[in-house]
């Protein structure tokens, strides 16, 4: 590994040393984003301070925080992984490898369902819930009063419920989770009826694979990554027959999706006599989530 010449502590070389360093996996711009985060959360300061010069030493244990940290990016460790948390919709969650670290689309997911014409006190289920990001983020955002949302949210993974409860109550959100896997019919009589449906199912496939970066390949969780190449559509088949079941005349079913498959979602939720489906693209101008409408339930 690359030594960091920081034997002097001087906060601004130290960020040089590691951006050359990061560039080895990274963009320059990426490199640097990174290190700063790093140094801010090190640290417990503001970029805009330590460049400032007010504070212009690193302690020991910071510099060896920084080299402990630059070692496990250099092997293609997400920092999220690395940090501990990551941010979501303006919210700071606890994340693992035994949970996906949320993205930027599924935000706009979020966003998007927080601002469609939502009944009063809307009931609403996120299924296969990872970190609970989904579901956090809008209970949150629909905390109390005539507009506050019962939010229930499932998943297969035992270890990912364990850190969406965590993040849960660290968010202080009241949120029912539920052990369960929705590929299996017998589970859902477990649930009740929802005006909101929402999954960011397991939608690469194995093909694409060689597409991915390391940082994701190797240390994310397979189980949360991937849809069989025989069955690319498994769980957006699965789940929308569960929702033509769980859904309320007038619900909605939100689905994140694999870009590659906007049309085939849209002719399944249409065969399944879904209604007003919408493709969405997200802010770089891919097609990454849908929308539908429930008519009349099964």
């Amino acid at each position: 590994m690359q030594k960091l010449p920081i034997g002097n502590a001087d906060i601004r070389e130290s960020a040089r040393a590691m951006c050359r360093a990061l560039e080895a996996l990274y963009e320059p711009r990426e490199a640097e984003a990174l290190t700063w985060i790093v140094l801010e959360h090190l640290t417990g300061l503001r970029r805009s301070q330590l460049t400032a010069g007010q504070t212009a030493a690193l302690s020991s244990r910071q510099r060896e925080g920084l080299r402990d940290t630059l070692e496990q990016l250099l092997a293609g460790k997400p920092l999220q992984y690395i940090l501990g948390t990551t941010s979501f919709y303006g919210l700071t969650l606890q994340v693992n490898p035994s949970v996906l670290i949320p993205r930027q689309e599924t935000e706009e997911l979020v966003h998007w369902i927080l601002h469609s014409d939502l009944p009063p006190s809307p009931a609403i289920l996120d299924i296969g819930t990872g970190s609970g990001c989904i579901a956090i983020a809008l209970k949150k955002n629909r905390p109390g009063g005539r507009e506050a949302a019962t939010v229930w949210a499932c998943d297969v993974s035992a270890e990912a419920l364990d850190v969406a409860s965590e993040n849960a109550r660290t968010n202080d959100v009241d949120i029912t989770f539920k052990s369960a896997d929705i590929l299996n019919e017998r589970s859902w009589e477990e649930f009740p009826l929802f005006d909101v449906i929402v999954s960011n199912p397991p939608y690469v496939t194995q093909a694409e694979q060689e597409l991915m970066h390391r940082n994701v390949l190797e240390h994310e969780p397979h189980l949360a990554l991937f849809a069989p190449d025989e069955a690319p559509l498994l769980f957006y088949s699965r789940i929308t027959a569960f929702a033509r079941q769980k859904l309320r005349a007038g619900g909605r079913l939100y689905f994140e999706i694999n870009e590659a498959f906007g049309p085939p979602v849209l002719d399944l939720l249409q065969q399944a006599g879904f209604r007003q489906a919408e493709l969405r693209k997200d802010l770089n101008g891919r097609d990454r989530m849908v929308r539908a409408l429930q008519v009349h339930p099964l």
